[in-house]
C-alpha cells in the first residue's frame, strides 16, 4: 500500500499521539507498505473562522517552520519515511496515495471539503477533540462518511454514536522500553505525575492533593515531568525533570515511584499510566475515560472523581500506609498492561488499512 499520513506542523518535542502514529509508520514500513508523513501549516474549512491576519499568519508560520518539518529528532523514524511539509491539503498530490490518515478533526474536515476521494480517507480519533476546539465543530468531523479509527473503548461507545464506520485500535506499551528495574517493593513515598498546561490535564488538582500527602508524610518525594517550562513556585519536595527522554523516565521517573498519579479531567488514552505502570508504579486516577481500558478499581487501580484533591490525597495516603495493597496493584497493572502489545494493535491497524485500500474507488 501507498499510506500518507497527514499531520499538522510540529515543534520536534515528545508527544503520546504522535509517538502512537510514528510507531505505526515504522511497523507498516517493515510490512513492505511506503508510507509518506505530511506535515501541513495550516488546514481550512468552512466551520471555522477566517480573516485575512490568521491567515497571513500560517503563510508566515509556513516558512518560517518549513525546513524543521523535515526531520524528528527525538523519535527514531525509520530511514524510509518520507517526511514532506506542505501548506494545506492539495487532493492532485495524493492521486496514488492507497490510504490517506487524517489525525485529527480539523485535517478531517479539511480534506472532506477539498472533495478528495472519501473512500481512501481514515480518520484516527486519540481524544474527545472538543478539548480543542468547540463539540460543534469536532461532531461535524465525527459524522464524516469517513472510515474512523479509535484508541479506546470509551472513545469507540462515544464515536459510534455518530457514525458506525468506527474500528477499535487499542494504544499499547512497548514493554522492551518500559519495565521493571528496581523491584516494587524497595520504593520510597515517591511520587510521579506530568505537567502540562491545557487544563483537562488538571495538574493543579494533582499538587494539591500532593500537598495534603506531604502534610502527612513528610519525606515525600515528587517526581514532575514534562515538554513544558517548569511551573512557578513548586514545592521544594518537587523535582521537575523537563523533556525527559524514554531511558529517563523509565530509570529516574517511574522506576523511582511508588505511585504515579494521573489527574485529567478527560483522557483520549492514558500513555503516560500505562507507561509508569509498566515500570512497576502503582496507578492513583481520576475517572477521566482513558483509563477505562486498563484501570480497574481496586485490582489495577485506585480510581477517583476527577477534580477531587482531597479523594486523590486519601488515596495515595491509603497505599503508603498499606505496603502490601500497593504491591498487589503494582504488580496487577504491571501484568495487565503488558498484554496490552504492540504487535497486535499495529497488526490491527494495519488490517483496517488493508480494507479500506480494497474498497471500490
Amino acid at each position: 500500500m501507498n499510506i500518507s499520513i497527514i499531520m499538522r506542523f510540529h515543534d520536534d518535542t515528545p508527544s503520546g499521539g504522535r509517538k502512537i502514529i510514528y510507531d505505526y509508520a515504522n511497523y507498516l514500513i517493515s510490512k513492505g507498505h511506503n508510507v509518506e508523513i505530511v506535515f501541513l501549516a495550516d488546514v481550512p474549512y468552512k466551520l471555522r473562522k477566517h480573516n485575512i491576519i490568521k491567515k497571513l499568519v500560517h503563510y508566515i508560520d509556513f516558512f518560517r517552520r518549513f525546513k524543521n518539518q523535515q526531520r524528528v529528532s527525538w523519535f527514531g523514524l525509520h530511514r524510509n519515511v518520507v517526511l514532506k511539509a506542505k501548506y494545506n491539503f492539495n487532493k492532485s498530490r495524493f492521486q496514488n496515495s492507497d490510504v490517506v490518515i487524517a489525525l485529527d478533526y480539523g485535517i478531517a474536515l479539511h480534506i472532506a471539503e477539498s472533495n478528495y476521494n472519501l473512500n481512501k480517507v481514515v480518520y484516527m480519533i486519540q481524544h474527545d477533540e472538543k478539548v480543542y476546539n468547540v463539540e460543534k465543530i469536532v461532531r461535524a468531523a465525527w459524522s464524516l462518511p469517513v472510515q474512523k479509527i479509535v484508541v479506546a473503548s470509551w472513545l469507540y461507545n462515544l464515536v459510534t454514536e455518530y457514525d458506525t464506520n468506527v474500528s477499535l485500535v487499542t494504544n499499547y506499551v512497548r514493554t522492551e522500553d518500559f519495565y521493571v528495574s528496581n523491584p516494587i517493593s524497595n520504593r520510597k513515598h515517591v511520587v510521579s505525575l506530568i505537567n502540562h498546561p491545557n487544563k483537562y490535564k488538571d495538574t493543579k488538582t494533582g499538587l494539591k492533593a500532593l500537598d495534603l500527602v506531604h502534610n502527612v508524610f513528610p519525606d515525600l518525594q515528587v517526581l514532575m515531568f514534562g515538554n513544558f517550562q517548569e511551573p512557578s513556585n513548586l514545592p521544594s519536595y518537587v523535582k521537575y525533570i523537563s523533556r525527559a527522554n524514554q531511558d529517563t523516565l523509565r530509570e529516574k521517573v517511574y522506576n523511582q515511584s511508588s505511585v504515579f498519579l494521573f489527574t485529567s479531567i478527560l483522557e483520549g488514552w492514558g500513555l503516560v499510566a500505562t507507561e509508569a505502570m509498566a515500570c512497576g508504579a502503582a496507578l492513583v486516577s481520576t475517572k477521566n475515560g482513558g483509563v477505562n481500558d486498563f484501570g480497574i478499581e481496586n485490582e489495577t487501580a485506585l480510581l477517583n472523581n476527577v477534580g477531587d484533591y482531597k479523594e486523590l490525597a486519601n488515596s495515595i495516603i491509603y497505599m503508603f500506609q498499606n505496603n502490601k495493597e500497593r504491591i498487589m496493584l503494582a504488580e496487577n497493572g504491571k501484568n495487565l498492561v503488558e498484554k496490552l502489545t504492540f504487535d497486535s494493535s499495529a497488526s490491527t491497524f494495519e488490517s483496517v488499512l488493508q480494507k479500506v485500500a480494497k474498497k471500490e474507488r
